[in-house]
């Protein structure tokens, strides 16, 4: 856990680089860089994809804090500080509010201004979305939010956080070290960079079938974040009971078998630039 990386002297004051936001915006520069190979590799203007991406990153910034916000509304209001609604250097995004805010924003831009196929933006949008979670989620170690339950002491991955830390205090009253937990964190991440790998290795092999690497990625991502949920520490759930993102999972799951099925099959590279399925 490094929730302040280090901290950049001015006359105000020294301004403080968090852990956090500085893993999501090395998410966000990595990810435009894959998307504009993308973008090349499926014949798209890598130019008109950039300027998507800037605009799907704060479609899906508010998704994802939205989605927080109503689903943690009695953690982060307790207090009555509205003001950390906009405290998002501490953490605070769902990965499913992202995607859901970056799916509704892609929709809304592309009928207003064509920026390619839409399945083949879709698939070249999937591996840029995979290595931003891996980002986002190596934030949330160094943040020490979204922990895992505890696990033996000896477990080899095992993680304990320091007193003071959010598991620290959830799981004790912050004066010492948490228990060993799993870091769900660093699974997560390294979900995300396994699922870059995949979908960057497959996408130029299913240029025939625009729409399936996205769909690969929404069916995979589901089936791990499904499994992680069940280890998960920080929000109690009830044996026999399922979390939000884990129903969210599950819808997932359908759209990407909706995706996998209805996938046109090109008959030519030429169709690339017309096909808007």
């Amino acid at each position: 856990m490094l929730k302040e990386l280090f901290r950049i002297p001015t006359p105000f004051g020294d301004f403080p680089i968090f852990g956090y936001g500085a893993m999501v915006l090395c998410g966000v520069l990595v990810g435009i860089y894959l998307l504009r190979k993308g973008a090349v590799r499926r014949d798209l203007n890598p130019e008109a994809v950039s300027d998507l991406a800037i605009y799907l990153v704060l479609f899906g910034a508010v998704g994802a804090r939205t989605w927080y916000l109503i689903q943690f509304r009695d953690q982060v209001f307790s207090g009555g500080n509205w003001w950390e609604a906009f405290a998002l250097w501490k953490g605070g995004l769902v990965l499913y509010g992202a995607i859901a805010g970056g799916l509704l924003g892609f929709a809304w831009l592309q009928r207003r201004q064509q920026f390619g196929s839409t399945r083949d933006l879709l698939d070249v949008i999937a591996p840029a979305l995979a290595i931003g979670i891996a980002f986002g989620r190596i934030g949330c170690f160094l943040n020490g939010c979204c922990w895992g339950g505890t696990c033996p002491p000896d477990f080899v991955f095992g993680v304990i956080f320091p007193a003071g830390s959010p598991p620290a205090f959830a799981l004790g009253d912050g004066n010492f070290p948490s228990p060993t937990l799993h870091p769900t964190q660093l699974y997560s991440a390294a979900q995300g960079i396994i699922l870059c790998a995949l979908l960057w290795l497959s996408g130029g092999r299913w240029r025939s079938r625009p729409g399936r690497s996205f769909a690969l990625f929404l069916a995979l991502y589901a089936l791990g974040r499904s499994a992680i949920e069940s280890i998960r520490g920080d929000h109690g759930v009830l044996s026999g009971e399922l979390t939000v993102s884990q129903w969210a999972s599950i819808v997932a799951f359908s759209l990407a078998i909706y995706l996998w099925k209805t996938a046109p099959e090109r008959t030519s590279e030429s169709d690339t630039s017309s096909e808007n399925g």
